[in-house]
């Protein structure tokens, strides 16, 4: 079972900032999390303390039921997937795909029988198969988040963690990599956590919502189960009113509104 628990879990800075205060949140095993809520809210310095990018100023994060405080991010069994897809531009989509295994150390090293046939396994998942001999400037964007996506993949991870991985993508792109990465988690059933400040991308990804604000969380549960009880105002504003102007804005223009 490989949940991830935040217990009183806070985040200050040098300056007295707190980015993240007195979290308590739970994420099951092979649940679907986003981290939901405006720029500047700490959902990427959550995202960044459980990978162990960040140090906790107080609390305990756990993943499987283990504290990882201490432990260094190749530790923790994660995977990640930024925003910037962090391609090595020199080598192919194969040798990017491969890097973190050759890079294992001791019993954890895969053989290079075994790398290949990951590669292969990985970019048929990806329907990269016919791109890996290519060097990324040669890929689309959504191509080279596919690669980024499987590059996290490919270590088996026990959380993959993703910090707004499709904004850099045009809107018809989005949409395809949402339901291409909404795929990927119900097939292999890994603990997700995501972040975005997109509310249409967290309503169509999730399992459940976790909304901050001002580095507390605010609400937290199933999608529509936010949408139709916010607890406060903000979330009210920030979720429930953004969509409500989005389907308003969707009838006027194709005639929703007709009777």
């Amino acid at each position: 079972m490989v949940n991830v628990t935040f217990n009183g879990v806070t985040k200050r800075y040098d300056d007295g900032f707190e980015a993240v205060q007195g979290l308590n949140l739970e994420v099951n095993d092979g649940e679907f999390l986003v981290l939901l809520g405006p720029s500047g809210c700490g959902k990427s310095t959550t995202l960044r303390m459980l990978a162990g990018l960040e140090d906790v100023t107080k609390g305990e994060i756990a993943i499987g039921g283990a504290r990882v405080n201490d432990l260094p991010p190749g530790a923790r069994g994660i995977g990640m997937v930024f925003q910037s897809y962090a391609l090595y531009p020199h080598m192919s989509i194969a040798d990017n795909l491969a890097f973190g295994l050759r890079m294992a150390k001791g019993e954890d090293k895969p053989t290079e029988d075994d790398i290949r046939w990951r590669v292969g396994e990985t970019a048929d998942m990806l329907g990269l198969t016919s791109e890996l001999e290519k060097r990324p400037k040669q890929l689309s964007g959504g191509q080279r988040q596919r690669v980024a996506l499987g590059r996290a993949l490919i270590k088996r991870p026990k959380v993959l963690l993703m910090d707004e991985p499709l904004s850099n993508l045009d809107a018809e792109l989005r949409h395809q990599m949402r339901a291409r990465i909404r795929s990927l988690h119900d097939e292999l059933g890994m603990t997700t956590v995501y972040v975005t400040h997109d509310q249409i991308e967290a309503m169509t990804l999730a399992d459940r919502i976790a909304v901050l604000d001002g580095g507390v969380l605010q609400q937290h549960g199933a999608p529509m189960d936010v949408y139709r009880n916010p607890a406060n105002d903000f979330v009210r504003g920030f979720l429930c009113a953004h969509l409500d102007e989005m389907v308003a804005t969707a009838n006027g223009l194709f005639g929703g509104d007709e009777e």
